[in-house]
């Protein structure tokens, strides 16, 4: 059977004329994000950089980028809100022509309930779509979410034109709930910018490790502030522990740990400040019991920063131990200790890997690149559109 989608891309091999209309013709995507602009969350982070570099290369990629904003920053009374204006939105783009794709970010529970009313609407309003699969811990949620709700991210993902996942294990993940999507997935791990600013020395010369995300269980926190504790006696090294979630308990578990001093929790930075502590940075430290590709890895790597981290969701896939970093068990309180005095009496080695996880960030998570990728997912469906 010959698929919109198949029928593209046998046009793209045998380079017909219309073809290469479609890659050069202007594209209208709308994308369903959670937060917005300057949102907090690795998707509105990537969604940033999206639109910053879409907005950068607009005569080459020729793409008219809007965002549906479908949670808001202001709790979730008012959420229920910005979802519905998001779906009139939505409803408005279509009644004036203005799209030719959505592109759905989905993610765990309260995201899967509206990406899914967003994908009904899409289908009603005969809207192809794109399902880009984001949340930690995705397939434990769908195995344990409601009956209904679990049959509604399958039907989702059984629609939708194409399925954008971070890694191999999150596609394989999908394969196992819906086997027909197999061809509409693409494996395109999350990317960020080349950082320009230079690394600076701590003028102490004593060796820094950061955190940056939520703060809590899931993200290890207690278990980083405990292997930090092992290292007490060290006088060579402090730590930064930055982000929103569960700040002052871990001010209290710092404090408990007798690590004040040496141990900062800021509590939420901006893009700006995160930014800024990572040239301040010679380790960066994630032990997350779950996760599905943290953005502040690949922002570590754009640093030259070398990772540790534990092998959950598409991690493993990136961080290779002794190449760019060091992956150890989730919940291994020891094992976390261990890699980061390792880390810090070994500047050859640490150097080594930052160096490593530099050019790979360079080579394989660039957002120019992943930006063209993903405009090409955004054509091969758009082309199904027309083909409706």
């Amino acid at each position: 059977m010959i698929t919109p989608s198949t029928q593209y891309d046998s046009m793209l091999r045998r380079g017909e004329e219309r073809s290469l209309h479609l890659i050069e013709g202007r594209l209208r995507v709308a994308v369903a994000t959670p937060l917005g602009l300057d949102g907090r969350g690795g998707i509105d982070r990537l969604n940033d950089s999206i639109f910053e570099t879409i907005e950068q290369q607009q005569p080459h990629l020729n793409v008219e980028a809007s965002r549906l904003v479908t949670r808001g920053q202001r709790g979730l009374i008012v959420a229920q809100f910005v979802f519905a204006i998001a779906l009139l939105k939505f409803a408005w783009l279509v009644l004036f022509r203005r799209i030719d794709v959505l592109h759905i970010h989905l993610s765990n529970w309260g995201s899967s309930y509206r990406k899914t009313v967003m994908g009904a609407a899409a289908r009603l309003l005969r809207v192809p779509y794109v399902v880009h699969l984001h949340g930690s811990g995705f397939d434990e949620f769908l195995a344990v979410a409601p009956t209904r709700l679990a049959r509604a991210v399958d039907l989702l993902f059984l629609k939708s034109v194409q399925i954008v996942v971070l890694g191999e294990y999150w596609a394989h993940a999908v394969l196992m709930r819906v086997p027909q999507v197999h061809d509409k997935i693409t494996v395109l791990p999350n990317a960020t910018k080349l950082s320009s600013k230079p690394q600076l020395q701590a003028p102490d010369s004593r060796i820094r490790i950061t955190c940056l995300g939520q703060l809590g269980e899931r993200k290890g926190t207690p278990q980083l502030i405990a292997a930090l504790q092992m290292l007490s006696q060290r006088q060579d090294w402090t730590a930064t522990i930055a982000g929103d979630g569960s700040v002052e308990e871990s001010r209290l578990a710092v404090a408990k740990h007798g690590l004040v001093g040496r141990v900062l929790i800021p509590g939420w930075l901006s893009s700006e400040q995160a930014d800024d502590l990572l040239c301040k940075t010679d380790i960066l430290a994630l032990p997350s019991y779950a996760e599905n590709l943290p953005m502040v890895i690949l922002e570590a790597f754009a640093h030259g920063v070398p990772v540790i981290s534990t092998p959950v969701g598409a991690i493993p896939e990136v961080i290779a131990p002794e190449r760019n970093g060091f992956l150890v068990p989730a919940g291994d309180v020891s094992a976390l200790s261990s890699a980061i005095e390792r880390l810090i009496e070994d500047p050859e080695l640490r150097l080594r890997l930052g160096s490593t996880a530099r050019e790979d960030q360079a080579q394989r998570y660039e957002i120019n690149s992943y930006v063209e990728k993903l405009t090409a997912v955004w054509r091969k469906a758009s082309f199904v559109r027309k083909s409706m």
